[in-house]
């Protein structure tokens, strides 16, 4: 009997030690993997991630109104410094964020200094480092990655971009990235029709199968 309740406790003992920051506790930063690496999917469902780098007319009120599940906003440094009203709305919605980083690539790798000063004004206004990145066009040098990783902060690239016109049936996992830049012509009207079209989980639900509580802003 004492042998049988010894192993059912060295059992359930690390199950409990392992699980309860997942569910009990905010989680400002953690790796999802245990060597530099960039997440292009997950497992359980579809995730919509929206680029941020310019405030068209109508983004203040799409903040607004967004539904929940809420897609993951990466939010572009210098945007974030000249988006003060933006950002109210993010704090007070509680909308998760990340960063989104300039463009990078294998054969001529951005000096990572850019990349650290971006970090630091993503951190002088959301007053948490970054928990989720990504560059502008979805590349990564190994330097990059190193650096990243090891700061916590996890890499993100597209399954799936949508532009605005007709897209495929999504699979299982996809992350599908949206760019909202100045050259982009997305209206209003389509995103909220594709929001109503597919039904997203969070990122993190995506990857683990389950919702954790993490801390999504100030």
């Amino acid at each position: 009997m004492k042998r049988k309740t010894l192993i059912l406790l060295l059992f359930f003992i690390p199950i409990l030690v392992f699980s309860k920051p997942l569910y009990f506790t905010s989680i400002p930063v953690f790796n999802l993997t245990n060597k530099p690496a960039v997440l292009t999917k997950g497992h359980y469902g579809q995730s919509l991630i929206i680029e941020i780098s310019f405030s068209n007319e109508w983004l203040k009120d799409w903040l607004q109104s967004v539904k929940e599940p809420y897609p993951l906003l990466l939010l572009d440094a210098d945007w974030i410094a000249r988006s003060p009203e933006h950002l109210e709305i993010i704090r007070e919605r509680k909308l998760p964020v990340g960063l989104l980083g300039p463009q990078d690539t294998v054969d001529d790798p951005t000096d990572f200094s850019i990349i650290q000063k971006n970090i630091d004004t993503y951190v002088e206004y959301m007053k948490e480092a970054p928990l989720w990145f990504a560059t502008q066009n979805h590349h990564y040098s190994q330097d990059l990655q190193k650096n990243l990783f090891q700061q916590h902060i996890n890499m993100l690239a597209p399954s799936r971009i949508w532009q605005g016109n007709h897209i495929t049936k999504l699979q299982q996992g996809d992350f599908v990235f949206i760019s909202l830049h100045q050259n982009n012509q997305m209206t209003p009207k389509a995103l909220h029709t594709f929001l109503q079209e597919h039904q997203f989980i969070s990122v993190e639900e995506n990857i683990f199968g389950y919702k954790i509580q993490t801390k999504k802003s100030p």
